[in-house]
């Protein structure tokens, strides 16, 4: 669930999402729409849906309905244009992020932008690889947990790679080759390159989004200055 500030609304800024999505409702393939959400006060997924229902517009009213849910913005793969039909056609455009500052600093991203193509990302070879060692950084980057040892719950520092939960996607990392389709690996790029543009925002301290989500953060108040 997501965590609320004292106006009840999940805070701003706190959650970012990602989403691999498909634009036909029936396809010979075996590819699956894939969103991920991600904490950046935590540096954790809070959720997670991969799947492929009847019609392509259920897919992207649930993504639709994720952002709501925790008041973020979602970074996509704009190679396909539904997601930003249905998004247009609900009034909810906004929910999307613009292309990323940072790609086009990098020349990653080149050209004047317009419609969809202004939105989400565009899952070149060279950003396919630059958000694949993202994701490799993320996985192998400590996190502090707590296990026992020698009968004691103490602090240790694991990689991430270890507190992950979607069964599916390790499996996806396990079998992972250039040539063959990987969803959430795919959703994971685009997950990756937007904490990686919030990085870059908060100067590498993902905790100073902290003050920025809530006016009332106590770390704000003049005693503390």
């Amino acid at each position: 669930m997501p965590e609320n500030d004292r106006s009840g609304r999940p805070f701003s800024g706190r959650y970012i999402l990602s989403c691999d999505p498909y634009d036909d409702d029936s396809s010979d393939t075996m590819s699956l729409g894939s969103i991920y959400v991600l904490d950046l006060w935590t540096d954790k997924h809070v959720a997670y849906y991969t799947g492929r229902p009847m019609f392509a517009d259920n897919f992207y009213e649930i993504a639709r309905r994720m952002c709501l849910f925790y008041n973020g913005r979602m970074n996509y793969e704009n190679n396909k244009k539904g997601l930003f039909a249905y998004f247009s056609r609900m009034n909810s455009l906004y929910l999307l992020t613009d292309v990323l500052d940072f790609l086009k600093d990098k020349d990653m991203v080149k050209g004047q932008l317009y419609g969809n193509k202004a939105k989400g990302t565009n899952a070149t070879a060279p950003i396919n690889s630059y958000g694949r060692m993202l994701l490799r950084n993320w996985l192998l980057k400590p996190t502090t947990v707590m296990q026992e040892v020698d009968g004691e719950m103490q602090e240790v520092l694991i990689p991430n790679l270890f507190t992950l939960r979607d069964k599916a996607f390790i499996k996806e990392l396990i079998n992972f080759n250039p040539d063959g389709n990987f969803d959430r690996i795919s959703s994971h790029i685009m997950l990756m390159l937007l904490r990686e543009d919030r990085l870059i925002a908060y100067q590498g301290d993902l905790q100073k989004s902290k003050e920025d989500s809530d006016p009332d953060y106590l770390g704000n108040d003049k005693f503390f200055e």
